[in-house]
């Protein structure tokens, strides 16, 4: 700790008074606990220099024993008391493995001869990775048909700046607050803890734009490079893209071969396609069928413009299967309201829904993802012909559904205007399987596996093993990782009965050819979806050991592929009764998750917010409860951005658990059985049973036992067919708590016995705990001394080493009882 107490620190907009132990944001105070007071000053001590959590944990709890998620709760409430949750960290950045670094420059003040000590001001980052805020530009005509690019020109500069390894870019949702705004940068780059701030202006004049923008020094004001374009001589997408060339330039960042084509990569040259690409998603975002109906006009306009506009392929497919098999929130669906604290980015005046900005990362995430994957196997990425078949494929789909149902749809289905040799280019398998891979995976990844398994139909019956004839070997692997993860998938849902054992066979020879490829980044990906197999059927060890040595393999850029292996371990560890370990899964995760895009900050919030509930409700935490709920919601908003329906209801059925834990019993009736409607219309049987063993539950402890029996049995029926081992394993907890209840102790035993073998065999021992210790509990008195004493030591074999602190709490209960017994 710093001996002399007269300092003090400046960093962005905050002051920490070192004496006082304060800190001020604009004169206001922020309130910091104790412990996160301490662990700011290490941190502000040592700038830019990694702080190791053993050193942490040694001055923050001295002569104490601690674990490191106290300390990973303590840094992520003093990120959240900074504001540091956003797409990079500004303040506080986790180093895997060791420890945290506080980044940018940070002032030390001296309050004995008020003057800066230029010897420890940490500005050497500045240097390395200068942390850029790109403003958004100002309309300055307020013209309406103009936004859409405005808001376009903003966003891709930000998109092509983050491709840059070198520098540091906030995020949009870190810089909208300046939108509309005539801002001084000087004052906006310190606000927001940027070295580097670019403004810019947009003008309509008689049918053509200027644009105006200065590269500004946050922390002197100096404009380091300024100029105009006339749109009339440079069109608009490719303005960002010489502006995106000029701050690197300026800079004096120097870039890779790969980097200097990934930040002038385009979807399309043609500025009136993508604005009606932008109002293809406008209408998509609105979930409904008129909506989607509106959105294909606009994407078949934006195709017409540009016939190579990938993007806009994929934007009327999506629309096209969403209709055909009807992936979209039931037509009186009504989602709950939330109160004026729930998470909802408001736009400022003429912007439009930040939801499109969300699905439009989406979309060019997933196109980038889909040529790193096209590059590894040395394959291009899909061309106009292969695009066009799947949009042919796609449509004829649509159309049968149609003829199916009787209902005419040729309005919304239409017709493209195209130069003739599309319609007679003929694609070899290869080439077929290759854009069909393509869209599947995007079906799955939005949720939509009905979609998937139309997509794949003339190559593979769910099931079996796909056909493969006449493939190369870089595309059979394609078609093995994707059936596999699709089977996986349908198997989670109850479509395929033990359908995890065909996953892995299908994943395991998708590894096996990606690693003769030498392809190692796309078998690291299959291995992900192995271990997710693993983990839906209980088998966490197994899951845990295969996502460690996948971590352990992955090069430091693989970033996406490392996150993603992040979340899941955090799953798996929670599943597994290892809630500090779950913690700090999430807390190494946080780094990566945002270069992933909205395929992962989704899952990220959800999955941390559940591992924060978890520790709410065990340890009495209520301050991580406000936290939890602004995860969920902030899930929920992006999974509903994104298309994600069946995932909104699964945050919709982790929020309903929550209020049931808290005692809020009828704001839980209606988010689960709000939730329960979501996986029925989407089929979803396995996903209905886990609401319904939660209604259970909430039957349960209204005293409803009838509703609850029933409720129970549905559950039960429908894992006991499936291969969702831990699942079941619950459920038939739950079943035993009830037959406790009732009185019917004969059945309570042979469900809760049932649910610890369960639970044991797949290797689920925090699951098996439970189970034997609500047997101790709830039937205490009709056990026999030697089955008490049986019972009691097989639980405790079973849980010696949870983490969960209600666990542990109910456990010492259970030895107190028994010693007193002997006693």
């Amino acid at each position: 700790m710093p001996h002399n107490n007269n300092l003090s620190y400046e960093f962005g907009p905050y002051q920490f008074d070192l004496d006082k132990r304060e800190l001020k944001r604009a004169g206001e105070t922020v309130s910091l606990s104790r412990k996160a007071t301490e662990i700011l000053i290490l941190l502000l001590a040592n700038a830019n220099h990694v702080v190791e959590k053993e050193e942490l944990l040694r001055e923050v709890w001295p002569n104490t024993f601690v674990e490191e998620a106290n300390l990973a709760q303590h840094v992520f409430t003093l990120r959240r008391a900074l504001g540091d949750e956003r797409a990079v960290p500004r303040y506080i950045e986790t180093v895997t493995r060791r420890g945290y670094r506080f980044l940018g420059t940070v002032r030390v003040i001296d309050a004995d001869d008020n003057h800066a000590n230029g010897a420890q001001e940490a500005g050497a980052a500045v240097n390395e990775r200068p942390v850029v805020a790109v403003l958004p530009f100002i309309n300055v005509m307020g013209d309406p048909e103009l936004e859409y690019l405005v808001q376009g020109i903003t966003d891709n500069i930000i998109t092509n700046l983050s491709r840059i390894s070198k520098l540091r870019v906030m995020s949009r949702s870190a810089v909208v607050r300046y939108k509309s705004k005539q801002v001084d940068p000087q004052q906006a780059g310190r606000d927001l803890g940027a070295h580097i701030v670019l403004v810019g202006k947009i003008n309509s004049r008689a049918g053509h734009s200027l644009i105006e923008v200065e590269l500004v020094d946050s922390s002197t004001g100096w404009l380091l490079w300024g100029e105009s374009f006339d749109s009339e001589e440079k069109d608009l997408l490719e303005v960002q893209d010489v502006i995106t060339r000029q701050i690197a330039v300026t800079l004096k960042l120097q870039l890779s071969g790969d980097e200097e084509k990934q930040i002038t990569a385009r979807y399309t040259e043609n500025a009136e396609a993508y604005q009606s690409y932008l109002e293809g998603r406008h209408h998509w975002s609105r979930y409904t069928r008129s909506g989607i109906e509106r959105a294909i006009g606009h994407f078949r306009n934006a195709i017409e413009l540009d016939a190579n506009y990938a993007l806009a392929y994929a934007g009327i497919i999506d629309c096209y299967l969403r209709l055909a098999t009807n992936y979209l929130p039931p037509e009186d669906d009504q989602p709950v309201m939330e109160d004026d604290s729930a998470y909802q980015p408001v736009p400022a005046a003429g912007e439009s829904d930040p939801r499109v900005k969300l699905r439009f990362e989406w979309d060019w995430k997933g196109a980038e993802r889909e040529l790193r994957r096209a590059n590894e196997l040395q394959t291009n990425y899909p061309t106009v012909p292969q695009w066009y078949a799947a949009y042919c494929f796609s449509r004829d789909i649509l159309q049968m559904h149609l003829q199916q149902i009787h209902t005419s749809g040729n309005a919304a289905i239409g017709e493209l205007v195209y130069p003739q040799q599309l319609f007679t280019s003929t694609l070899s398998p290869s080439e077929d399987v290759q854009v069909l891979c393509a869209t599947a995976r995007e079906q799955i990844e939005i949720g939509n596996y009905d979609a998937g398994c139309v997509m794949l139909r003339n190559w593979w019956t769910p099931g079996e093993w796909p056909n493969l004839n006449g493939l190369s070997s870089h595309v059979a692997a394609d078609l093995l990782f994707t059936t596999g993860s699709l089977a996986g998938s349908l198997s989670s849902t109850g479509r395929i009965q033990k359908g995890q054992k065909h996953a892995e066979a299908l994943l395991s020879g998708s590894v096996g050819i990606f690693e003769h490829l030498g392809a190692k980044r796309r078998a690291a990906e299959a291995r992900i979806e192995l271990a997710l197999s693993y983990y839906r059927q209980g088998r966490f060890s197994l899951s845990r050991n295969s996502l460690l040595k996948i971590l352990g393999d992955l090069k430091p850029e693989d970033s996406e592929l490392r996150s993603l292996a992040l979340i899941r371990l955090g799953v798996v560890e929670r599943h597994a009764g290892h809630i500090s370990d779950s913690l700090t899964r999430f807390s190494d995760a946080y780094p990566y998750v945002q270069q992933g895009g909205p395929l992962l900050t989704g899952r990220y919030y959800h999955e941390l917010g559940t591992t924060l509930e978890e520790i709410a409700l065990a340890e009495n935490r209520p301050d991580f409860l406000e936290t939890t709920t602004h995860h969920f919601q902030r899930a929920a908003y992006e999974f509903i951005a994104i298309g994600h329906h069946r995932y909104t209801a699964v945050v919709e059925n982790n929020h309903g658990f929550l209020l049931l834990k808290l005692g809020r019993f009828d704001e839980a009736e209606v988010r689960l059985v709000r939730a329960r409607k979501l996986f029925k219309e989407f089929n979803d049987v396995v996903r209905k049973s886990q609401v319904d063993d939660t209604l259970a539950r909430l039957y349960i402890a209204t005293h409803r036992f009838e509703l609850a029996d029933l409720a129970s049995q549905k559950a039960v029926s429908c894992l006991e067919v499936n291969d969702e081992d831990a699942l079941l394993a619950e459920a038939l907890t739950t079943r035993g708590l009830l037959f406790c209840r009732l009185k019917r102790f004969t059945e309570a035993r042979l469900s809760l016995e049932g649910a610890w073998r369960i639970a044991e065999r797949c290797g689920d021992s925090e699951g098996a705990g439970r189970a034997l210790l609500v047997l101790f509990e709830e039937m205490y008195n009709q056990l026999n001394p030697r089955e008490r004493c049986d019972v009691a030591a097989r639980t405790r074999s079973l849980l010696e080493h949870t983490q969960t602190a209600s666990t542990r709490s109910r456990l010492e209960k259970c030895f107190m009882l028994i010693s007193d017994e002997a006693i």
